[in-house]
């Protein structure tokens, strides 16, 4: 494998956006779903590593020992969160959360992608999904890498990170309308409609959440 290659693919994708770099991209032999999970499995891994490594710096500062005693818990309480840490406990499960990032990136890349074809076809297009997943897959790989390095950043990182997922959407919107031939508008569409549907989602949970407060004080 080639990682050399890749980074300049990944490059090129993040740093030149437009029809034309997914022009170049749909075309090559390599751009099949295979190379798409390889290459998002790749940096689950390097978020999971990375993930851990915060965790363990973070745990390591005696900022969660400081958090601890700022809670007012009680002192038997108290004892057992700090005697967790030190048998290393609160890091088995930063270790679990980046096991359980390797298994849930893959899937969940492919969840997105298919909701994507799925409206893309429903909406007349032609286009391949093992080629839409590669395109997905070129931009969305290296976009985990960097937010899991912002992270390392406190507070600015999180930031930076919603604007780099902003960022990914927009590459979505290229890629989807170079692969499918479609109108920017029905692109557009493809993109924004799974967004606006799991905020209405969430708006009736929120809504139903203040109903159910509301009609407990009222009882």
């Amino acid at each position: 494998m080639d990682f050399s290659a890749i980074f300049q693919i990944w490059k090129t994708v993040l740093l030149t956006p437009g029809e034309a770099v997914f022009e170049q991209e749909r075309v090559k032999p390599t751009a099949t779903f295979n190379t798409a999970i390889i290459w998002i499995v790749i940096a689950a891994v390097i978020t999971a590593v990375l993930g851990l490594l915060q965790g363990l710096i973070f745990f390591n500062s005696g900022a969660v020992n400081q958090m601890i005693g700022m809670m007012n818990l009680p002192p038997e309480v108290t004892q057992q969160m700090r005697t967790m840490m030190a048998n290393g406990i609160m890091s088995s499960i930063v270790g679990g959360a980046g096991l359980a990032t390797i298994i849930s990136a893959p899937i969940g890349f492919v969840i997105s992608v298919g909701i994507w074809h799925l409206l893309a076809k429903l909406l007349k297009g032609q286009g391949d999904f093992g080629n839409y997943a590669y395109l997905n897959a070129t931009f969305r790989a290296p976009i985990m890498i960097i937010s899991a390095i912002l992270n390392f950043v406190p507070g600015l990182g999180g930031c930076l990170s919603a604007l780099l997922s902003i960022y990914g959407l927009v590459l979505t919107y290229y890629a989807t309308k170079v692969e499918y031939n479609l109108t920017s508008g029905k692109a557009i569409m493809v993109v924004i409609i799974p967004i606006l549907v799991v905020i209405l989602i969430f708006a009736c949970i929120i809504v139903g959440f203040v109903g159910l407060i509301m009609s407990t004080q009222n009882n």
